[in-house]
């Protein structure tokens, strides 16, 4: 197996958290309360089934195009909009409640947040990986 760069430990690193997290999340959510607010919290954050599912898939995604750095930046880049459009869902407030089902706290939403440059830094750093590779193979006479 090739040496992995810095992008590609960033993913691993970023989608190992998250893949913990949902599993995590489900011995406290278990299935009930799916998209609800819940008063279920992991080291401090809140989770329910939906944000547990989403951590998983999001994390298994981000796991899955680690070997090659064309997916990982493609993979990298839709999963750094979806996590900040859950940051953004996170802030969202209707007629002055907050709409919650993600059932998310400050904490959660710092994740979500960290998660998503993450994701966007691997992403970057796998297309700058890329972009070097292709200028090393075509290096002038």
């Amino acid at each position: 197996m090739n040496r992995l760069r810095w992008p590609q430990k960033l993913a691993i690193g970023t989608g190992a958290l998250l893949v913990l997290w949902g599993v995590a999340g489900f011995f406290v959510t278990g299935f009930s309360s799916f998209a609800g607010e819940a008063d279920t919290w992991v080291l401090g954050l809140r989770v329910n089934p939906l944000q547990n599912v989403i951590h998983l898939v999001f994390g298994a995604a981000l796991l899955s195009a680690v070997p090659r750095l064309k997916a990982l930046s493609g993979t990298g880049l839709l999963l750094a909009v979806l996590f900040l459009v859950m940051f953004g869902l996170g802030l969202a407030r209707y007629d002055g409640e907050v709409v919650n089902f993600l059932n998310v706290n400050p904490g959660s939403n710092a994740l979500h947040l960290f998660a998503g440059f993450a994701s966007l830094a691997a992403a970057q750093g796998a297309a700058w990986c890329r972009q070097c590779d292709r200028a090393a193979a075509v290096k002038p006479a």
